[in-house]
């Protein structure tokens, strides 16, 4: 089983080209379609299109017969690192990222539905030139995971629905850094050992969620989602310009658990406004240790320990959503979102302050098809990095680390 579950996973991935993304707190991500994003996330208390079986899938129950959507997001990074007191400023590289997803409910009599989910919560894409000054610590930092969520929602009475899933998640890391051959004495880039880790697992979760419609005009909705425990493993590669070495690595890592809120209010017949919350338990992230099978080239450790420590976070959502007629729909959000990681532990891999997002967007819908598109912009709080040598940290800081995000989605109810 599985074996079974890891190659639908891994199909998953190949079908949607590329699920590497970035820049939510720590590295969990809420893209998970255009609407939802061109409302700040939103989405718990609305609940009321595919995408809510990743936000809140006890409101399916507000959708009849069956319905599919599918979307495409497009993450275009900046960002800047300064070593203080010098003149070294170097910029991340460019890339695109591709984020995708899918859903499908449908209704299976008069009090139960059907939603199953294919879409990424967590990622990330950090990459600096090889030679950076911080290569010490990371240089790449590659996260990609899919999960593949079943749910089944129940519709109590007219007001209160519930819902219960489980969840399938494969996640992979790809981490590279160099190390100083030299032991500090006199760094060079055509002397450093190149180490690259590269691991995958398969972790269960599960999830409940709670949709109640509290009058004519307000509703509510709660949402939580478990921790997931992932045991990484795979290969372990160093090389130096004489030789090259390679082990089985191998890392444990439990991601967190979230729960989600929102209240939704119908302000007029073409007004609706959201205002949510969703809090993620980073504290389950203290610490990697990453085992080697054997000392890379002789020389290396086979034990490694970097303390995390990080904190629960909030993100807070606001979304306005106006119906300007039957076809047309504008969209307007905001976003303050947490950076979980301390002062004392911060580094090179997720090297980023508090954010917030601005979002606009708009829908077209005709004969049950829907098109939707938004445009979020990302701006994280500038930070300063205090010194840590021997994790290859240097006193330092990040400026203009910024994401342009753009996602499309098309949905269509039979």
């Amino acid at each position: 089983m599985r074996h079974s579950l890891r190659i639908l996973c891994i199909s998953f991935v190949l079908l949607f080209l590329s699920s590497s993304a970035l820049f939510g707190a720590g590295f969990a991500l809420y893209d998970f379609s255009a609407r939802g994003n061109a409302l700040g996330g939103a989405m718990v208390g609305r609940a009321d299109d595919p995408s809510a079986v990743a936000l809140n899938p006890a409101g399916i129950t507000q959708i009849p017969g069956s319905a599919f959507m599918t979307g495409l997001g497009f993450l275009l990074p900046r960002g800047t690192a300064v070593a203080t007191g010098t003149a070294m400023t170097v910029d991340q590289n460019d890339r695109t990222f591709i984020l995708p997803s899918m859903y499908y409910t449908k209704q299976m009599n008069e009090k139960l539905w059907l939603g199953v989910g294919a879409m990424t919560r967590f990622g990330l894409g950090t990459e600096f030139p090889s030679d950076w000054f911080g290569r010490y610590n990371s240089y790449r930092a590659m996260l990609e995971s899919v999960s593949i969520n079943p749910n089944i929602a129940w519709k109590v009475n007219d007001a209160l629905s519930l819902s219960l899933g489980v969840e399938a998640l494969w996640f992979e890391a790809d981490l590279r850094r160099k190390i100083d051959s030299t032991q500090g004495v006199a760094p060079n880039p055509a002397t450093d050992i190149d180490l690259r880790l590269k691991g995958d697992d398969i972790g269960y979760g599960w999830n409940v969620g709670l949709h109640y419609k509290m009058d004519e005009t307000t509703r509510f909705g709660l949402h939580y989602r478990s921790r997931v425990k992932l045991s990484l493993s795979g290969i372990a590669t160093a090389t130096s310009p004489l030789a090259s070495d390679s082990t089985e690595g191998r890392v444990d890592l439990t991601l967190p658990d979230m729960l989600m809120f929102g209240v939704s209010k119908q302000l007029t017949p073409k007004l609706n406004v959201e205002v949510g919350a969703i809090h993620t338990g980073w504290d389950s992230y203290d610490s990697v240790t990453i085992n080697f099978g054997k000392p890379l080239l002789g020389a290396l450790p086979i034990r490694s320990f970097t303390p995390k420590n990080w904190n629960s976070v909030w993100r807070y959502q606001l979304g306005l959503e106006y119906t300007y007629s039957p076809e047309w729909t504008w969209r307007l959000g905001y976003t303050y979102d947490q950076e979980p990681m301390p002062d004392a532990t911060i580094d090179y891999q997720v090297p980023s302050g508090d954010r917030q997002l601005f979002s606009i967007g708009f829908g077209y819908a005709k004969n049950n098809r829907a098109l939707d598109f938004a445009y979020s912009r990302l701006l994280s709080d500038e930070r300063s990095i205090a010194g840590r040598l021997p994790e290859g940290i240097l006193n330092s800081r990040t400026r203009n680390m910024n994401v342009d995000i753009f996602m499309l989605s098309y949905s269509i109810r039979f």
